[in-house]
């Protein structure tokens, strides 16, 4: 059966192998698979995409699995896709009828066609026909990846009935349906997994629809395009985006005019300009640095401080920093972006705010120590889909299993490609910057560092952060690392509380992406749901102050006590995101970096104080 609905909807909540409850009717189904999207020319939607970069950067998680060895993504054999249907079919196929009590199991040839208003399924013990409202909403699934209907025992060849008095699987329980028999069994899912290259015999029974069942596994990319493709082995181009990003953050790839008249009277002074033009041209020559030796320099540098693959992320992450702050890194012309500041400096841009509003926003921006608040419209997310666990979301394994879930790769048939299914949308979305020079203070006031001058910001802050894996926590040291990013990390959880609260949007509307090096975060709106009760514009243009007050409501934690001394002061009550919102899974948190309090086993100054 096919299935249509919004096309963002397939990269996230209809995925192969994953279950879903049908919007028209109590039914519901599995995804058996996605249709490639076309234009009307036939044009299929991910050709615009940087297929070759996207491999890439999948390559790098997939090898986080144990099983990554028998997984199949390289650049003959793996695809991109972006989808704009699906197949799907009914899934459990276990129905308890209304008339006699008896769990009737069905093969999928059998329902195939069960949505059919005129097809009825007969009981297989009275004959009743079956409705969707019939349909049992458990199943089985194991670490490896299956998922199967739950088992039901047999006995007397009556049939047997389901019963739940206390809404509790420990409390379940068979009965056989035969009036002359008063057999009973202690419910159970199942305990032996049907996959035939799977051994284990611990599988889970839950609603089909509980998070656990299934966890897509996904990357944000930013501003993706043709260009990236030529990323990975092309030393002068990660170069040249580093260099671009110091320097414009330095201010020397375009001096003001101030800086050139000053410099112009000081070679007219020394007699080494013969008249203004002359002394304005060689001001400008003098002031401006040569891009070419820059990045010539860079590129030594970035040989001598990192290694291949650290330099390509470092690349990575700063171009898409770049895309939202520089013209020159939006090829496509689609982002509109401002700041408080710019729309102070330039009278052409309109904005309802007036002159005295501006200034004072941009004094509160300065004095919680934010270097940058930037407004973004079409802000190109890309959301990269390229396979899915079940159990848990996380690679390395956890209480349960030290080898972690299976991760299970997406393809049309038993010998097709490898799918990684993508779609780029426009969302609307915030940056927000931290000021480096208060951050290096802070490390100092908390003896992390031991001055607070260097001789570049952004070169130190490129040196010394890092950006872990999705499921990675960094190691509980007094670096600057480990400290500054969970200070930029608790910050953007803490916008992000303050955004769905004032705003409307539900935790889950909101996604955060993070760029350390550059010390700033991006919270966007997803760009597949369609509630609109305020925006993030409209919130920071008309409500600024309110956003940065709404922050110290995380100050205090209903469990403080509990989450402060064994959670390192974050915990589901006061910091923690969901899945979908957080990239970091809830690592890397404390409410103590920011407001101050015991954070690693010490006490130190939180960055609010500052």
């Amino acid at each position: 059966m096919t299935m249509e609905r919004s096309k963002s909807k397939f990269i996230f909540d209809f995925l192969p192998e994953s279950t879903f409850n049908h919007s028209e009717s109590d039914l519901s189904g599995m995804i058996t698979r996605l249709h490639e999207d076309r234009d009307d020319s036939g044009n299929a939607a991910a050709d615009e995409l940087p297929d070759e970069y996207i491999i890439r950067r999948v390559q790098r998680h997939v090898n986080r699995w144990y099983n990554s060895s028998q997984l199949d993504f390289g650049f003959e054999t793996a695809e991109v896709v972006t989808p704009g249907a699906a197949n799907f079919e009914v899934f459990p196929r276990t129905f308890k009828c209304a008339n006699c009590g008896t769990v009737n199991q069905f093969t999928p040839t059998e329902i195939r066609d069960f949505p059919d208003a005129e097809t009825t399924v007969p009981c297989e013990r009275c004959g009743t026909g079956l409705s969707d409202r019939d349909q049992m909403r458990m199943i089985s699934y194991c670490r490896c990846g299956g998922i199967q209907d739950i088992y039901v025992p047999e006995h007397c060849g009556a049939g047997m009935e389901y019963r739940d008095p206390t809404v509790r699987f420990e409390d379940a329980y068979w009965r056989c349906t035969n009036s002359s028999c008063s057999y009973t069994t202690r419910f159970n899912g199942g305990s032996t997994c049907f996959n035939p290259s799977c051994d284990k015999e611990d599988i889970k029974t839950l609603p089909h629809s509980a998070s656990g069942t299934f966890y897509p596994q996904t990357q944000t990319l930013i501003n993706a395009h043709q260009k990236l493709n030529a990323l990975q082995d092309n030393q002068e181009y990660q170069a040249q985006i580093i260099s671009d990003y110091l320097l414009r953050n330095s201010g020397n790839d375009s001096p003001s005019e101030d800086e050139l008249l000053q410099e112009a009277m000081k070679l007219m002074a020394n007699d080494e300009a013969a008249n203004r033009e002359k002394a304005l041209e060689l001001a400008k020559e003098r002031l401006t640095t040569d891009a070419t030796d820059h990045r010539s320099e860079v590129k030594h540098f970035l040989q001598a401080e990192f290694d291949k693959t650290k330099r390509l992320r470092l690349s990575e992450e700063l171009f898409e920093y770049l895309s939202v702050t520089s013209d020159e890194y939006d090829d496509s012309d689609r982002i509109e972006t401002y700041t408080f500041s710019s729309l102070l400096e330039d009278v052409d841009t309109k904005s309802h705010l007036s002159e005295d509003e501006l200034e004072y926003y941009t004094d509160l921006r300065s004095n919680q120590n934010l270097s940058e608040i930037r407004l973004i419209k079409n802000f190109p997310v890309t959301t990269v889909t390229y396979g899915y666990t079940r159990g848990t979301p996380i690679p390395g394994g956890d209480t349960e299993d030290e080898m972690g879930p299976r991760l299970n790769a997406f393809s049309s048939g038993q010998w097709a490609e490898t799918q990684i299914f993508a779609r780029t949308m426009d969302a609307e979305a915030v940056m927000i910057s931290l000021d480096k020079q208060a951050v290096l203070d802070w490390l100092f006031s908390n003896n992390i560092v031991q001055s607070t001058t260097v001789n570049n910001l952004d070169r130190w802050f490129i040196e010394k952060m890092t950006a872990p894996n999705r499921f990675d926590s960094l190691p509980a040291e007094r670096t600057p690392a480990r400290h500054a990013f969970t200070l930029l990390h608790t910050l953007s959880h803490l916008f992000t509380d303050s955004i769905g609260a004032l705003s409307g949007y539900g935790r889950d509307s909101l996604v955060e992406h993070i760029l350390p090096r550059a010390m700033s975060f991006i919270i966007y709106k997803r760009p597949d749901t369609n509630f609109t009760l305020g925006s993030i514009f409209s919130l920071f243009e008309e409500r600024f102050p309110e956003v940065l007050n709404q922050l110290e409501e995380s100050a205090f934690c209903t469990y403080d006590s509990v989450c402060r001394r064994d959670h390192n002061g974050s915990c589901e009550d006061c910091l923690f995101l969901s899945n979908i919102t957080c990239a970091n899974s809830n690592n890397n948190l404390s409410r103590s970096v920011y407001f101050g309090g015991e954070f690693d086993d010490e006490t130190i100054a939180g960055f609010s104080d500052q």
